[in-house]
């Protein structure tokens, strides 16, 4: 089984509160917390300076009864200051986006050993889609996606398999690179449709809903 921290770690390919895949998902990532007291720590993957995005994610927490949301920005408005407090959350959620940009702000601002470092110590992180990328391997099949023949494997490597969110949206040529890209690379891919996601708890993975697992 794959090996992880000792913190808990939740992928999403997406996350909309009418997914029943999504509540299964939150029911676990909430499970032993009190929603009342629950802190969650944002970290956008671009900027987002009128926190349009940030607000939407304000409001799937809410409908939990989750208000304690800390924006913490790694770009325009970055201060190490909020480290600290961004480390006593109980949930730390990377945004969707692309995740490279994403990883190079990480990187930019050193906070990859600040969330290994989390993990580690008993942390939970969330993952949707481009921010749960960044929790596997390598984005090496972001650019597969794009067509760019730079390769790179600059994650926060917590779990030895990559992930691939929206798999229901990829057409079967797409897919079919996919399978290639595992057998030539030797890799193991959890691939999620919309709504299903996977929970990864030290040893131990649950996969929920249409999960498919090529290679490995």
């Amino acid at each position: 089984m794959e090996k992880t921290s000792i913190g808990k770690l939740f992928f999403y390919s997406d996350q909309v509160n009418d997914s029943p895949g999504n509540q299964r998902l939150d029911s676990l990532l909430f499970e032993g917390l009190d929603l009342k007291t629950i802190k969650v720590g944002y970290i956008p993957s671009t900027e987002d300076k009128d926190k349009q995005y940030f607000q939407t994610k304000v409001q799937y927490y809410q409908n939990y009864g989750v208000t304690d949301i800390l924006f913490f920005d790694l770009y325009a408005d970055f201060t190490s200051l909020k480290i600290k407090e961004l480390f006593q959350c109980d949930i730390i959620h990377l945004s969707a986006g692309n995740p490279i940009e994403f990883g190079n702000a990480i990187r930019n601002r050193s906070m990859d050993q600040v969330l290994l470092d989390y993990v580690q110590s008993g942390g939970i992180i969330v993952g949707v889609s481009g921010g749960a990328v960044l929790l596997g391997q390598s984005i090496n099949l972001f650019h597969l996606f794009i067509g760019s023949a730079k390769k790179s494997s600059e994650t926060l490597k917590l779990v030895d398999f990559e992930f691939l969110p929206h798999y229901n949206r990829w057409n079967d040529a797409f897919k079919q690179e996919v399978k290639e890209y595992s057998e030539r690379k030797k890799k193991k891919i959890y691939c999620a449709n919309d709504g299903d996601g996977l929970m990864v708890d030290g040893d131990s993975i649950r996969m929920i809903g249409n999960v498919q697992v090529i290679g490995g």
